[in-house]
């Protein structure tokens, strides 16, 4: 999430608790929200204020947003592992970790789907051209 977006989500908290957002307000949330997609982030509002009326802090969205990404991750019946054509070309000098952690955010956020992972598995592609495709939804 960039810092336009991290203002995006204080907006809408904005709008349910009608809270004062500064520059200082935006930059100490886009730290801490940073890592998580904007789209998650504002489910995790609405989640929120669905039960709530209390006033909204940073961690109840990265809980919220931690449970929607667990429950995509829950999608991909064991879990997400390079493809066998992967697997060898990371033996031979690419970072296996660095894909595999790749691999696993891109399930977590919805930037995957379970069928796109599964035709991932069954062909030959790399795992840079798996995760740089554009997904149509």
């Amino acid at each position: 999430m960039n810092i336009t977006e991290t203002g995006m989500v204080l907006a809408k908290i904005q709008a349910f608790d009608n809270r004062n957002v500064d520059d200082a307000t935006t930059i100490a949330w886009h730290e801490v929200l940073e890592p998580h997609t904007v789209h998650d982030a504002l489910a995790a509002v609405s989640d929120y204020f669905r039960s709530y009326s209390a006033w909204i802090m940073p961690a109840h969205i990265v809980e919220r947003v931690r449970a929607i990404e667990e429950d995509r991750a829950r999608q991909f019946k064991n879990g997400c592992h390079l493809n066998r054509a992967d697997e060898d070309r990371m033996l031979t000098g690419g970072s296996w970790s660095a894909g595999m952690k790749e691999l696993n955010r891109a399930a977590r956020t919805g930037a995957r789907s379970p069928a796109a992972y599964e035709e991932y598995q069954a062909g030959e592609q790399p795992i840079e051209a798996f995760l740089n495709r554009k997904a149509i939804k």
